[in-house]
C-alpha cells in the first residue's frame, strides 16, 4: 500500500481501490471482492496478495476485466494452472508480473552479466543456503501457514532463492527439468516442510541445488552462489549485495516491480519478472505439494524448534552442490 502511494504521489499511477474479505483502514475504498470494485471503478492493474490457493481464481476474474496482474509468490501451485493462466493472459493481450522482487534488484542485473560475459568461466553450478528461524506465530499467522501444498520452504520462505537459482542456471522456462526433492518437517503440527533440498538438473544446464531451513538455531540472509571455472560469486539478494572472488561489486539501482510493469504498458519496457519465468519453478511448487514430507526429532527452545547441525547443512550443501543424502547428514534420503 506505501507504495501504491508513493508511485500516485509520483503521478505514476493511481490507487483505486482495496478488495479485502476483512475490514481495512486504508486511504481508499475498500471492497469485499473484485466485481463490487469493477462495477464502480475501472482498474487497468490488479495486485494479488491474497493466499496462494486464491491466485488462480483472482487472476482469471483480473483478466476478464481487461486487468495487467502482479501477483504474489508463489503465483500457481500446479503447472497446469500456469499454462492455464498463461494462455488466459496471452488471449487478452495480458501480462502477469510475478512478485520476485530480487529479480529487479541490481545485483541480480550485475551476476546475469557477468555470467553471460564469461566473467566467471563456465559455470559448474548454482546453489542456494536459506538459515531463518521461526517461531510458533509463523505458523498461528494464516490458516494456509505450513499447509502442504501452499508452504513449504521453497514454495514461500526461500522461494526467492529458488527462483534465483532457476533463473541463473537458464532453465526458468525450460520444460525437461529433473527435480530431487529432500523434505522433512520437525513440527507435527504441520503437513508443510520446515527443511528441504532440492536439486534441480537439465540437460546442458549447471546443476541448481537450494538447501533451506526454518529451524535454524540462528537467522542469518539467504545466499546464493555461483561457482564458476574462474571464480565464485557470492549473492545476498535481500540485502542487494554481491562479491565475485571477494570483491564487492558496485550495482545499479533496484527496479520496483509494479512501476516496471506500468512502463511496460506504456512504453514496452520488458518486464522484470514475468509469469513465464516462473515455469521451472511452479514445477519444484507442484512436487513440493505432493512429495513425501516426513518429522524429524528436533529439539525446542521456548517458541521455536531447532534441527542441531542444519546451519552447517544447508551451507555446506550450496558449497558442494550436493544434497542432505550426499553430504552423510544422517537424514538425507
Amino acid at each position: 500500500m506505501a507504495n501504491l502511494l508513493r508511485l500516485g504521489h509520483d503521478g505514476t499511477a493511481t490507487f483505486v481501490g482495496v478488495v479485502d474479505v476483512a475490514d481495512v483502514d486504508v486511504p481508499v475504498p475498500a471492497y469485499p471482492d473484485l466485481p463490487a470494485l469493477a462495477a464502480e471503478v475501472h482498474p487497468e492493474v490488479v495486485v494479488i496478495s491474497s493466499p496462494p490457493a486464491t491466485h488462480r481464481e483472482l487472476a482469471l476474474s483480473a483478466f476478464e476485466l481487461g486487468c495487467d496482474v502482479l501477483v504474489e509468490k508463489p503465483a500457481l501451485l500446479s503447472v497446469a494452472d500456469f499454462d492455464e493462466i498463461s494462455a488466459a493472459a496471452a488471449g487478452r493481450g495480458l501480462v502477469c508480473q510475478v512478485g520476485f522482487q530480487s529479480q529487479g534488484t541490481g545485483t541480480y542485473r550485475r551476476l546475469c552479466s557477468l555470467i553471460g560475459s564469461g566473467a566467471l568461466g563456465e559455470i559448474a553450478g548454482i546453489g542456494a543456503a536459506g538459515r531463518w528461524v521461526r517461531t510458533d506465530s509463523y505458523y498461528e499467522r494464516a490458516e494456509w501457514a505450513g499447509r502442504q501444498g501452499e508452504d513449504g520452504c521453497l514454495v514461500n520462505p526461500f522461494a526467492h532463492a529458488l527462483q534465483n537459482a532457476l533463473l541463473l542456471a537458464d532453465v526458468e522456462e525450460r520444460t525437461d527439468i529433473t527435480v530431487e526433492l529432500e523434505l522433512f518437517r520437525c513440527r507435527d503440527t504441520i503437513t508443510a516442510d520446515d527443511t528441504a533440498c532440492v536439486r534441480v538438473t537439465s540437460d546442458g544446464a549447471p546443476p541448481v541445488v537450494v538447501a533451506t531451513t526454518l529451524c535454524a538455531q540462528t537467522s542469518l540472509p539467504p545466499v546464493v552462489l555461483v561457482h564458476g571455472s574462474l571464480g565464485q560469486a557470492v549473492w545476498w539478494y535481500d540485502d542487494d549485495s554481491l562479491m565475485v572472488n571477494d570483491h564487492k561489486m558496485a550495482v545499479p539501482p533496484p527496479v520496483d516491480l509494479l512501476e516496471n510493469l506500468i512502463r511496460h504498458r506504456q512504453t514496452g519496457e520488458p518486464l522484470v519478472a514475468p509469469l513465464a519465468a516462473a515455469r521451472a519453478f511452479t514445477a519444484v511448487v507442484e512436487a513440493c505439494g505432493k512429495a513425501d514430507v516426513p518429522v524429524l526429532p528436533a529439539r525446542r527452545d521456548a517458541d521455536r524448534v531447532v534441527l542441531d547441525g542444519i546451519d552447517e547443512v544447508v551451507v555446506r550443501a550450496a558449497e558442494k552442490i550436493a544434497t542432505f543424502a550426499e553430504l552423510g547428514c544422517g537424514f538425507g534420503r
